[in-house]
C-alpha cells in the first residue's frame, strides 16, 4: 500500500474495505453529506472528534449508534478535500488510536476515482 502512515489513497481504502473490518469516519458537517458519502461511513464532524473519542464506550454507542472502536482498530477519517480529515486523524492519534489514517484527497478524490 502506498501509505505514509497517517494517510492512505483511495486505492488503498478500496483494498482495506475488501479485506475486512474498518471504520470510516466522515468528519464533514451534516449539510455536506448531501453531496454523497462513502458507503458505511459514520458522520462525526471534526469539531466533535475529540469529545466523541474521549467518551466511554456506552456513551459513545448511545450517541453514535455503533460500538466505540478499540485503540488498535483501523480508523479512516475523511472530509471533502483532506485537511479536516488530517486534523481528525491527528486528534485520534493523540487519543491513542494508533491505526488512524486520513483519506488523501478526501471525499472529492473518492468521487473522482469512482467516476473513472
Amino acid at each position: 500500500m502506498s501509505t505514509s502512515g497517517e494517510e492512505l489513497t483511495c486505492e488503498d481504502l478500496k483494498k482495506v474495505l475488501a479485506n475486512g473490518k474498518v471504520t470510516i469516519i466522515d468528519v464533514r458537517k451534516p449539510a455536506e453529506l448531501e453531496k454523497g458519502k462513502i458507503e458505511g461511513s459514520i458522520n462525526i464532524p471534526v469539531d466533535n472528534v475529540k469529545e466523541a473519542f474521549s467518551l466511554n464506550p456506552g456513551d459513545f454507542e448511545g450517541r453514535f449508534g455503533f460500538e466505540k472502536p478499540s485503540l488498535t482498530a483501523t480508523l479512516i477519517f475523511h472530509c471533502q478535500m483532506g485537511r479536516r480529515g488530517a486534523n481528525a486523524t491527528a486528534i485520534a492519534r493523540q487519543l491513542g488510536y494508533t491505526s488512524a489514517q486520513n483519506l488523501k484527497g478526501g471525499f472529492g478524490e473518492w468521487v473522482r476515482e469512482e467516476q473513472q
